[in-house]
């Protein structure tokens, strides 16, 4: 049954994809106006627009709505960050049309842009959940994030993919694949690095770090489960490290990581989870939040949760 009251504001991201959400989108719209949902619509026209258009329209606009993301995670990240801006109670909406879609996965929404359309006018009440906050501790700017933010590896993985590879095989509705041609490079290119991680007041050290992730949900890369105990209503951040480790070693973390998330037990990673984590990195490396590549540069982030009102409920396994 569609909630009657509840009115849709759908922010588009028509590149989302690999270019495929235009296409998905104009079936969408159809099928809203044949069950008469009752809804507005607007399509970004370059970088960030999205948290413009959401944040304007949540000023206006702060009850009997739902902002709706149309697109990736990408796209859901600069939404939720003009939400932020001005009020975490309005509900966030999400139909992923993007080539990884690990929040979808982290919530239990449906993959398949039209099922989630169901799902989105079926809920009745909203659910509130963790976001990510991060903040250059250089610079007065607070962002936001559903999913996580990385340095070394796994951001280095993310801008080979982003490097038009996803594009090239969206053709063969392959772009997952991009991740797995880009893991595979950078895991001979990327070299390590010393860095610092401060949790919840105690410091670690790590001479020769390669794969930092702080994640707010479960999976990275496409579906890839690197934090299997990650909450989203626990206000904590899941914090997983490697040091530079050999090919062999590399490959026996990465199989346990993809089987049962034994990975994290192993000798070789890290784990912790904290309500505050600083970052400190004292050399130029990748960085990506949300899959969405961060500036080349040592980084020097403060990084925590903050609750968002989203419409959906929340299914895990």
């Amino acid at each position: 049954m569609v909630s009657k009251q509840m009115k849709y504001y759908f922010i588009i991201n028509k590149w989302a994809g690999a270019r495929h959400s235009a296409e998905t989108w104009q079936k969408m719209h159809h099928l809203l106006v044949q069950n008469q949902v009752e809804f507005d619509s607007v399509v970004t026209e370059y970088p960030r627009h999205a948290t413009e258009l959401a944040q304007q329209f949540a000023t206006s606009h702060r009850k009997g709505w739902i902002i709706v993301a149309f697109g990736g995670d990408g796209t859901l990240m600069e939404v939720l960050e003009g939400v932020q801006r001005v009020d975490a109670t309005i509900p966030l909406g999400y139909i992923s049309a993007g080539s990884g879609n690990d929040f979808a996965r982290a919530v239990g929404l449906s993959r398949d842009p039209y099922l989630a359309l169901q799902q989105l006018i079926q809920t009745t009440q909203p659910t509130v959940l963790d976001v990510g906050a991060y903040q250059d501790r250089k610079e007065p700017v607070v962002h936001y994030f559903s999913n996580n933010v990385g340095i070394g590896f796994d951001a280095s993985v993310v801008y080979q993919a982003n490097q038009g590879q996803k594009i090239k095989l969206s053709k063969w509705h392959l772009e997952s694949t991009a991740y797995i041609s880009a893991l595979l490079k950078t895991l001979v290119k990327q070299k390590g690095f010393p860095m610092s991680v401060t949790i919840d007041g105690k410091t670690r050290q790590f001479k020769n770090a390669f794969l930092v992730s702080i994640t707010n949900i479960k999976y990275f890369g496409g579906g890839v489960g690197i934090a299997p105990q990650a909450r989203l209503d626990d206000g904590k951040l899941d914090v997983v490290i490697t040091e530079k480790l050999t090919l062999l070693r590399f490959i026996r973390l990465f199989a346990k990581l993809l089987k049962d998330g034994s990975h994290l037990a192993m000798p070789d990673v890290f784990f912790a989870t904290g309500r505050e984590v600083l970052v400190h990195s004292f050399a130029p490396e990748h960085g990506q939040v949300n899959g969405e590549d961060l500036p080349y540069q040592p980084f020097d982030l403060k990084i925590w949760t903050v609750k968002q009102s989203f419409w959906f409920t929340l299914q895990t396994k």
